[in-house]
């Protein structure tokens, strides 16, 4: 069996569910995943946000709007706390 990054599990998990975008902010804390999905080579497509609750509110509306999941990522601490009020 072929031993994978973090990051690369997470990236096979996403596609398995047919995750196709992913809003979020890079930090030093999930470069692993960001590392992962730029050599995914766009099959998820990664869109950067300013602040975590843009981030939430946008994997939100985009849940609503497509019928699909939403997903984001932020880094821990505050941005989690920044992003809760979309949870």
């Amino acid at each position: 069996m072929k031993m994978l990054t973090g990051g690369q599990a997470v990236v096979q998990a996403l596609l398995h569910h047919d995750v196709d975008t992913l809003f979020g902010v890079p930090g030093i804390q999930n470069d692993w995943l960001y590392n992962a999905l730029y050599d995914a080579g766009g099959a998820i497509r990664v869109i950067h946000t300013r602040h975590e609750q843009g981030a939430a509110y946008m994997a939100l509306g985009y849940a609503q709007a497509t019928d699909r999941v939403g997903v984001f990522s932020v880094v821990p601490g505050p941005g989690f706390l920044n992003a809760s009020a979309a949870l």
